[in-house]
């Protein structure tokens, strides 16, 4: 039986003798003409053009004609009608990738697994029995090198795919599949095999876990310390426990904590002796200095206060955050002593309290425009009001003038105030007139404001600043 003539057997066609077609552009033929040609070629991207028609007729017979054909360069197309919305359409493609599996190399197919593994997730039809036979059958042909070796590839889609792969059809042992996945650096790899620690066999168990606490995903640690919890560990992995204290992740760190304290162990002790040591490394100082406050350590004030001068910087810049969070009060004076800090880090710390609520006087701005030339810092800080905004500009350009063409973060700056209109609503203050009313000053904002000359003389004529 011909290919048209089995496609017509199969089920009865809408009169399609008589219907029409467009095949090529501009060219309107009737059905069977069609099917006659898409059968009849040889035209590898003809036919793989076919297979993407609106008539489902001619997908079904490009799907037929690509398996006569037998070239690897159809699998990408045909796997696509996989999930066809015509149920014939899909079982030629079904049936046309289970064929070709018998003459093209396993390995061209390895590609196609997480475009076939997608249409689980389909609703027009359940996949799952033909996908679970077909990579039986990829197996069996010789695939199992290609499949273990994508866990480990460059793309991710396909690593992924081939993992579960490897995990359903049991190509490796599990404890190596796990291990594979652990060191992926990949994190839903790595989540997964965290999740099937519980089915490791007991000998492998250690070094599963060992491997999966090193993991550079905090999701992960935490798996395996929730694995722990559930009481499939001993005291062996205590010392783990001891670590996650100083992890960079919260939730870790509390979870580890609280199993400790279950076990009667001193946390808070032994971090602040962790501390005195001065044997950790700046992440786990932070961490550290976030665990004991996590714990609300009774000397967690004095503790912070030993580091507010560390000589590292990222410390100096954490501490601040902690200080402002245990000391309110007190967040004016931490947030002007991050200004002045040398270091650009510590001084962003200090322009976030002052985003959140601290204050911090022109005078200290100004002095921080003196000793460390932080325009970005003193604008941010500035922000705060309008008149402040224009007298840090005032600042800046008294202190730092500007060669032509320089710093156009801050004539956008100016040229934003110029254009707001609630800048009429308020009028500059004392400390704000004596440095705006200096004519020299105004004279720079006049130079940095260019074509917008007449509006900036026009706000300061409003405050009675005439120039």
């Amino acid at each position: 039986m011909n290919l048209i003539a089995k496609i017509f057997g199969s089920r009865s066609p809408l009169k399609a003798p008589a219907q029409t077609i467009c095949l090529l552009p501009g060219e309107s033929i009737s059905l069977r003409s069609a099917l006659e040609t898409v059968a009849s070629s040889t035209d590898d991207q003809f036919v793989a053009q076919c297979m993407s028609h609106y008539s489902g007729y001619v997908r079904e017979a490009a799907v037929g004609r690509a398996v006569e054909l037998g070239c690897s360069s159809f699998l990408g197309s045909i796997a696509e009608r996989v999930n066809d919305w015509v149920p014939e359409v899909r079982r030629a493609a079904t049936n046309a990738l289970l064929t070709l599996l018998v003459t093209v190399p396993a390995g061209h197919f390895v590609p196609l697994i997480p475009r076939l593994r997608g249409f689980v997730l389909a609703t027009r039809t359940d996949h799952r029995s033909w996908l679970f036979e077909f990579e039986r059958r990829l197996v069996e042909a010789g695939g199992t090198k290609a499949i273990v070796a994508a866990v480990t590839g460059t793309d991710f889609r396909l690593r992924r795919a081939a993992f579960f792969v490897v995990l359903d059809h049991q190509l490796l042992s599990l404890t190596e599949t796990i291990e594979r996945g652990l060191s992926s650096g990949d994190i839903v790899l790595a989540l997964s095999a965290a999740r099937l620690l519980g089915r490791v066999p007991v000998s492998d168990r250690a070094k599963c876990i060992t491997l999966a606490t090193a993991s550079p995903f905090g999701s992960v640690r935490l798996a395996v310390l929730e694995f722990i919890s559930k009481g499939n560990s001993s005291s062996d992995y205590e010392p783990f426990l001891w670590h996650a204290t100083l992890d960079v992740q919260g939730s870790l760190r509390s979870a580890a904590a609280r199993l400790l304290i279950e076990r009667g162990r001193d946390v808070v002790a032994h971090c602040n002796a962790m501390l005195d040591a001065e044997e950790l490394t700046a992440k786990q100082v932070r961490a550290a200095l976030s665990f004991l406050a996590e714990q609300h350590a009774p000397d967690i004030i004095s503790t912070l206060a030993r580091y507010t001068s560390d000589a590292r910087a990222d410390i100096r810049a954490h501490v601040v955050a902690l200080q402002a969070k245990f000391l309110p009060s007190f967040k004016d004076e931490i947030a002007s002593r991050a200004l002045l800090d040398p270091s650009r880090k510590v001084r962003r710390a200090g322009v976030h309290l002052c985003a959140r609520g601290a204050f911090v006087s022109l005078d200290l701005v100004k002095t921080m425009l003196v000793q460390h030339e932080d325009c970005h810092a003193a604008l941010a800080i500035c922000a705060r009001d309008k008149w402040d905004s224009l007298t840090c500009i005032a600042l800046i350009t008294e202190l730092h003038a500007p060669a032509e063409g320089d710093w156009p973060d801050v004539k956008e700056a100016l040229r934003r105030w110029i254009e707001d209109p609630t800048s009429s609503w308020t009028k500059p203050g004392g400390e704000q007139r004596l440095i705006l009313s200096r004519p020299e000053t105004r004279l720079r904002l006049l130079d940095l404001a260019d074509d917008r000359k007449p509006q900036l003389r026009a706000w300061l004529r409003e405050v009675g600043m005439e120039l």
